[in-house]
């Protein structure tokens, strides 16, 4: 599960940002909320009514085009390459990606990325820092008895242990500079990291991007049995007229036929097969993340969305969000943070205000804001929508230009 995320000198993001899944004093829509910890009754208090590590399931980022929204879901999604993905076995001097903010004099600032979770019940507070060259900084603890306690930290070249302080230092002694000891430590099966590792391979999924890919819901597919059973019953709750799907694996490209159940003009029932590539865009972009969807509610995932209702229609959009509110859906506890334009989410019985954040870019500094709606206090009978777009949280486009 997500706490929160920062991320320091990226694109368009100059200074420390941060969002943050905490769930605040906020009362309504209180049978979403997640806890790492079942047990924590006796930690609540007025302030935090439902305890200390209460987070929410939900997270939206609204803003104009160009604020800034995909740049933290880029940097969030470039840690997690760092660690698991293209990025993670860069060769010798091969250069990071760094793409720093880029209106500044003089050399470039390393960038930051950190972030703070929970796995298998125990919180993490892992990040780094980098420059084109090399790994900066990198560091990581845990709190396994509900006490902080180093696992590492790095300085260039320097490391400190708290455990098995000989075998680990023989490990980052055969970590390059350009390469995270997070990564170098789990390829040589080291116990102190494996599990803070794991959270990255296991539980964040990014079903962002312009390519469609079915892996995930081929995946399920193929699994049959409750999953396909669960894919199955999305596409018939979206009203897309698909009662089953098949796969060919006959040649290196899957050949995957929709089945649609239709009534003839004298009354019968018949079945018929369709391509997926004949299906429209909606279906298309539909079934390419409703695989990862049902995976992240059956493991507890994060769900990273940019453009969540991109070729979707909104009462689908709003359907695909209400699946992580509801608890007796989403009982694994999973986790969707997504930028949109859509204001009909901006409705307080879908989101509580804590879930509700906006990006905004200054216009004369070019560098981009990321704040809650909270920060503006509003009352619960707020219409927010109409607020928004009003200007009155800021972050929405200016509309305008000289007479012709």
């Amino acid at each position: 599960m997500l706490q929160q995320f920062s991320v320091t000198n990226h694109r368009s993001i100059r200074e420390r940002t941060t969002i943050s899944l905490l769930a605040t004093r906020d009362s309504s829509l209180r049978d979403c909320i997640l806890s790492p910890d079942e047990t924590q009754q006796a930690s609540r208090s007025a302030s935090r009514p439902y305890g200390s590590k209460a987070l929410v399931p939900v997270l939206a980022l609204y803003g104009a085009n160009a604020a800034g929204k995909s740049n933290l879901i880029h940097a969030l999604l470039l840690m997690r390459s760092f660690v698991a993905g293209e990025h993670a076995r860069p060769l010798k001097d091969a250069p990071l990606p760094q793409e720093p903010f880029a209106f500044t004099e003089g050399n470039s600032l390393p960038t930051t990325l950190e972030v703070i979770y929970y796995f298998e019940g125990v919180k993490y507070a892992y990040g780094f820092s980098f420059d084109r060259k090399k790994i900066i900084e990198e560091y990581l603890y845990y709190w396994p008895n509900g006490r902080e306690a180093l696992i590492f930290s790095r300085t260039g070249n320097n490391y400190q242990f708290r455990e098995n302080i000989s075998e680990q230092q023989t490990l980052a002694g055969r970590t390059p500079e350009n390469r995270l000891y997070l990564v170098s430590s789990n390829e040589w099966n080291c116990p102190q990291t494996a599990k803070a590792y794991l959270w990255f391979t296991r539980k964040l999924s990014d079903l962002s991007g312009e390519t469609l890919s079915f892996d995930q819901t081929l995946a399920a597919l193929k699994q049959g049995g409750n999953l396909k059973g669960k894919i199955l019953h999305e596409m018939l709750v979206a009203d897309l007229g698909i009662v089953d799907v098949r796969i060919s694996d006959s040649s290196d490209i899957p050949r995957i036929t929709m089945v649609h159940q239709l009534q003839t003009a004298d009354g019968d029932v018949k079945q018929y097969p369709l391509l997926l590539t004949q299906e429209s865009q909606g279906t298309q972009r539909f079934f390419s993340r409703i695989g990862s969807w049902i995976q992240a509610l059956e493991t507890g995932g994060v769900l990273i969305v940019d453009e969540i209702e991109a070729s979707l229609h909104p009462l689908l959009t709003r359907h695909l969000i209400e699946t992580i509110q509801d608890k007796s859906i989403n009982r694994n506890q999973a986790q969707l943070i997504f930028t949109t334009h859509d204001v009909g989410l901006l409705d307080q019985s879908l989101l509580r205000r804590d879930q509700i954040w906006f990006a905004q870019k200054d216009e004369k500094t070019a560098e981009t804001e990321i704040y809650a709606l909270t920060d503006f206090s509003p009352r619960k009978s707020e219409n927010i929508s109409r607020g928004y777009l009003q200007g009155r949280y800021g972050a929405i486009p200016f509309i305008g230009g000289s007479d012709i």
